[in-house]
């Protein structure tokens, strides 16, 4: 039943999140990709039980909003790239200062987490709009969602059939290595597959170790979510997606994967010009 649950959610967010990519508005993109990441960064405090939903969190989520706005407006050209430092040293001292204001000294203990969950979810995901702003852009994000989906599903379904050893049992007991390379494999398989309608010429030996460590630092980005979610104590980030838990739960590894993809692309590619798609 939980597997019919995900294939009918897939069957209904796929094409819309394509279309989605393809020809929406860089803004409209923006608004959609924010509405993601709050959600998801909400749910990440929801992950720590000691923290109190009070001014400090609103104010994290706030600048997490704010601090991916700008990252939007660097992905269009309409701003220099140090705008981000600036603002995020903005950002930092608004919500120090406006969380002790309003919470007193006893709110303070909680600031390394607020702030973590601004650098954890929209600063990470941020890089998504980066990527939408280089040429080809749309094609690479389809590229990592694809590769994403891709790699889960099948350290998913190998880790069923042929997992015998664990990975992490004490972060997430049900992950084995057999399913981690199975979905290594899948990845790299799919690269290969797709490598001419990519946006720019790769040899397979190019796409083979970008596909390779795309699926690594996602399966890592869906430990470390388990992480979170062990010292919690649940099993979902939330309830959001029948079959598939939180926003979250389904970032997890895009997390991870997006600034990994988007620094392969300027520094081994060289596509940092930001262009409106």
């Amino acid at each position: 039943m939980e597997l019919v649950r995900r294939l009918v959610v897939a069957a209904i967010a796929i094409p819309m999140i394509v279309a989605l990519v393809l020809w929406a508005t860089p803004f409209l993109f923006f608004l959609v990709l924010a509405g993601f990441v709050v959600l998801a960064q909400y749910e990440f405090y929801r992950l720590f039980p000691g923290i109190s939903f009070d001014s400090g969190v609103w104010l994290g989520l706030t600048a997490g909003a704010g601090f991916l706005y700008v990252i939007y407006l660097k992905s269009t050209g309409s701003v220099p790239p140090e705008t981000l430092e600036v603002v995020a040293a903005l950002l930092l001292l608004t919500v120090m200062g406006g969380t002790l204001l309003s919470g007193g000294v006893s709110r303070m203990g909680q600031l390394p987490v607020v702030w973590l969950g601004v650098m954890y979810i929209p600063f990470l995901l941020g890089t998504i709009l980066l990527i939408r702003g280089v040429p080809g852009g749309a094609r690479w994000i389809l590229y990592l969602l694809a590769l994403t989906w891709i790699v889960d599903s099948g350290a998913y379904f190998v880790g069923k059939m042929l997992g015998r050893h664990k990975m992490a049992p004490a972060i997430s007991p049900g992950k084995t290595w057999e399913g981690a390379i199975g979905g290594a494999v899948a990845g790299v398989l799919f690269s290969v597959l797709v490598i001419s309608w990519l946006p720019a010429p790769l040899s397979r030996g190019t796409i083979f170790w970008i596909s390779l460590l795309l699926s690594v630092t996602g399966q890592l980005g869906d430990l470390v979510e388990s992480g979170f979610k062990r010292q919690a104590g649940v099993k979902d980030s939330g309830h959001l997606l029948p079959g598939h838990g939180g926003m979250l739960d389904k970032v997890d590894s895009l997390i991870f994967n997006a600034p990994v993809l988007y620094g392969v692309l300027i520094f081994y590619e060289g596509l940092s010009s930001p262009v409106i798609v």
